[in-house]
């Protein structure tokens, strides 16, 4: 059984693609521990694989394997060739199907919000990583949530869509927890670093605003669940969207990166 993805929809894999410069975050957030040489390395939540591509035009002689929980959306690629190169599993990140020590840096973008049992899958990314290797846990904390003003209308929205999604096992928090997660599973030298994410001061850029308005779209069943029906989550649609075209509306949150080494004796990870 892999871990329920919130989001599943055909359009999901494109929008993960368009949100972010592969490359450029390659760069800034595993560069440093990117292992030199013909090393292994894991993207645990890979999508499309479109990190894991970047990952390997970064390191061409690495190994690079890209590992989903929805064989569709990862076999879907990108289209770019370096997606040929990639050794491509799925699979549930709570049991990865990968040997003790298999990896010289496991890596994980923007999957454990999504998991409720995110320290089994924390663990698991430690185990299958060698002694010395490197694990990058990178998660939003206050996803959804943190606006300001926030009118009526819109709180009577987001309370029960955020609690709808809590009970679907989502944290809008997750970043925060990210540090807690990398100590339980016995990593050690453990480096935290946050940066702003979204961050919408008035009014939203049309270039942004369509990206947000297709992921209210794809979330639009569960809304309509939490809301009660279909025209309840249209109108909140609506209103989400006004808030981020106003003029005196603020938007944000922020990326929480931790990255960590494993060691011999990496404590509950290395005893299993």
């Amino acid at each position: 059984m892999s871990v329920p993805y919130l989001m599943e929809d055909r359009r999901e894999a494109g929008r993960l693609v368009a949100k972010v410069d592969a490359d450029d975050w390659v760069r800034e957030y595993l560069g440093p521990v990117l292992p030199a040489g013909a090393g292994r390395v894991l993207d645990v939540g890979a999508g499309p694989g479109h990190i894991a591509e970047a990952v390997h035009r970064a390191r061409p002689e690495a190994e690079v394997t890209a590992f989903d929980g929805n064989p569709d959306r990862l076999a879907a690629g990108t289209g770019n060739p370096a997606g040929d190169a990639l050794v491509r599993r799925t699979g549930d990140a709570r049991a990865l199907p990968f040997e003790d020590g298999s990896f010289d840096l496991v890596y994980s973008r923007l999957m454990l919000q999504y998991v409720a049992e995110r320290e089994k899958a924390v663990a698991e990314m430690a185990r299958v990583t060698r002694p010395g290797g490197r694990v990058v846990l990178f998660d939003l904390d206050g996803q959804l949530v943190w606006h300001d003003p926030v009118g009526p209308e819109l709180r009577a929205l987001l309370d029960p869509v955020t609690e709808a999604l809590a009970a679907a096992g989502f944290d809008p928090h997750t970043g925060r927890r990210l540090f807690a997660l990398a100590r339980r599973a016995g990593l050690t030298d453990l480096d935290v670093r946050v940066d702003p994410y979204h961050l919408i001061a008035g009014r939203i850029d049309p270039v942004e605003r369509e990206q947000w308005a297709l992921k209210l779209d794809i979330a639009r069943p569960l809304i309509a669940r939490a809301l009660g029906s279909a025209e309840a989550a249209s109108r909140a649609v609506e209103v989400f969207l006004a808030h981020l075209d106003s003029e005196e509306t603020l938007t944000y949150s922020v990326a929480f990166t931790v990255t960590g080494t494993v060691n011999d004796d990496a404590g509950p990870a290395a005893s299993r």
